[in-house]
């Protein structure tokens, strides 16, 4: 099978790209060549903005391919866009989406991919609502052989998976200097977080496989826990008890769009995903890396160099800010009490 992925070098199609050549898979990239160093020995790479229609066909010439998988597509034209491109190019083309674009808040907190969607809280997931609308009516009109994949939470090396930020140091820095972290609410929403390398088992099956073609699937983890319980397991890996401030989202969202759009629009509620429908298509399927275990090794991969500590300043300031806000106020209701 040779495939195509649009992207492929960020944080879960990395870790897809890896699986697909160590099972013997072509494997094609097409990027802009700005993380040359995560193409997986035995890929083939090719730059090109994807967003230069004309450079695109002119870089991978007369190929076809048994799937194209766009990573990196957000907005409807970009949707239209590979419809146009790959229409006569791929016999199965798989869209990654995103799990926020299930209904907020949810009528229910177990998520089954038959679940309503509509996010009025992030423009990131009506975007993404949109791309599929475009897409699965490509479909529908005979066109294009589609699948929306929905990952949702989805970390490995290198990332700190938290409500308020997840892709630096910046949280896992506050807990060991001892400064206080954000929890959404009383804390006890319950959440699920997924290692690349587990949603890659689950996702590479989907490639090329004609049962999936018309269908929407989203791809975790069966482990739910509470994010209090997540910030204590990534200071129980750092060796320090998290100061955990609750506060609710609307007033995160108040004070700090920045973060609250985040929350309100994704991890300030109960979810937890129900994957009856991947393990109908892969019936072997099974996230193998528990949360205690990624994040020890995604801790171990920041502690090989002080550079790759990095901490988000205006995140920082942002949390800050939040935490002020919320303080004076605490303050303000017990002078009142």
């Amino acid at each position: 099978m040779k495939v195509l992925f649009i992207g492929g070098t960020g944080i879960i199609s990395a870790a897809c790209a890896r699986e697909a050549v160590r099972r013997g898979i072509e494997v094609h990239l097409l990027n802009r060549g700005r993380h040359p160093e995560r193409t997986p020995e035995g890929a083939t790479w090719f730059r090109a903005d994807i967003n230069d229609g004309e450079q695109v066909l002119k870089t991978i010439g007369k190929r076809t391919y048994d799937c194209v998988v766009d990573w990196v597509a957000f907005t409807p034209d970009q949707a239209h866009r590979d419809v146009d491109l790959f229409t006569s190019r791929t016999e199965h083309y798989i869209f990654i989406s995103s799990a926020s674009v299930y209904q907020k808040p949810p009528e229910h907190w177990v998520i089954s991919e038959e679940m309503p969607v509509g996010n009025p809280f992030w423009r990131y997931a009506r975007d993404k609502i949109a791309c599929e609308k475009v897409l699965l009516d490509a479909h529908d009109a005979g066109d294009f052989p589609v699948t929306i994949v929905r990952p949702s939470h989805t970390y490995s090396d290198g990332w700190v998976p938290t409500p308020i930020g997840s892709r630096d140091f910046t949280i896992a820095q506050r807990m060991l200097d001892g400064q206080a972290v954000i929890s959404p609410g009383d804390g006890q929403a319950l959440w699920t977080l997924t290692h690349s390398e587990d949603f890659a088992r689950g996702f590479t099956d989907l490639m090329g496989n004609p049962g999936a073609v018309g269908e929407v699937f989203h791809i975790t983890s069966d482990e739910a826990r509470t994010w209090d319980a997540f910030y204590r397991i990534i200071g129980e890996a750092l060796g320090v008890e998290p100061l955990i401030t609750h506060i609710p989202s609307g007033f995160v969202n108040k004070v700090s769009p920045i973060l609250g759009q985040g929350l309100l629009g994704d991890k300030a509620y109960s979810m937890v995903f129900d994957n009856s429908r991947i393990r109908r298509l892969v019936p072997g399927f099974k996230a193998l890396i528990p949360f205690h275990e990624g994040i020890r090794r995604s801790l171990a991969w920041f502690k090989k160099s002080e550079d790759r500590k990095m901490v988000d300043r205006e995140r920082n300031r942002e949390i800050e800010k939040v935490l002020e806000d919320w303080g004076k106020r605490m303050g303000e209701k017990r002078i009142e009490n």
